[in-house]
């Protein structure tokens, strides 16, 4: 083992990965899931970190590894020193050294806060969507409701058969966006 390593200084396998990561699911036999952050992951839970050893492995890509160190040398790409040197266990930094791993780590953390900006913008947006989709078939149950009370006959059955088309079409439009929006399969689609 070389004297310039302190593996007593290495980060607690949870407090590092939460940070690195975003936050973890909760604790099951020792182990939590989170994002991976190797490739994108649909659900969001394919990498699991052990919480005692920091292991990790990504049933999603197949990446894996044995401990926090070996984490941020696959992130990274590089070597065990670098990747020490990366977790501050290592006690030899030069300044140079030492401003470059700033300079990663606040990298790191604008991408992650990026992300997370794109993924609320777009959450928000689904939300949006889906409210006018409800608010439209409310309108269209509605619409329908009064026609059968009124029969297909009378001004106020015009009115109605008159404002449905539109309705239909809304819904129409409404539930493509949200569809597309939500990666869903448009069912308006001509495909």
């Amino acid at each position: 083992m070389p004297l310039n390593f302190d593996p007593a200084a290495l980060p607690l396998p949870r407090s590092y990965y939460d940070r690195e990561l975003g936050q973890l699911g909760p604790e099951r036999r020792g182990w939590a899931q989170g994002r991976c952050p190797f490739h994108k992951s649909k659900s969001g839970r394919s990498f699991s970190v052990n919480l005692s050893t920091g292991a990790f492995h990504c049933f999603g890509c197949g990446v894996h590894g044995g401990s926090v160190i070996a984490f941020v040398r696959l992130r990274d790409g590089c070597g065990f020193m670098d990747a020490c040197k990366t977790l501050g266990v290592w006690w030899q930094i030069t300044p140079s050294e030492r401003l470059e791993i700033t300079r990663r780590a606040q990298e790191r953390a604008w991408h992650r806060a990026r992300e997370i900006e794109k993924a609320e913008a777009e959450r928000s947006e689904r939300l949006e969507l889906r409210r006018e989709l409800h608010v439209t078939q409310r309108i269209y149950c509605e619409v329908d409701a009064r026609l059968h009370e009124l029969g297909p006959q009378g001004y106020q059955a015009e009115v109605c058969w008159s404002v449905l088309p539109v309705t239909i079409d809304d819904f129409r439009l409404c539930e493509s966006a949200y569809c597309r929006a939500s990666k869903l399969e448009d069912p308006w689609s001509l495909q």
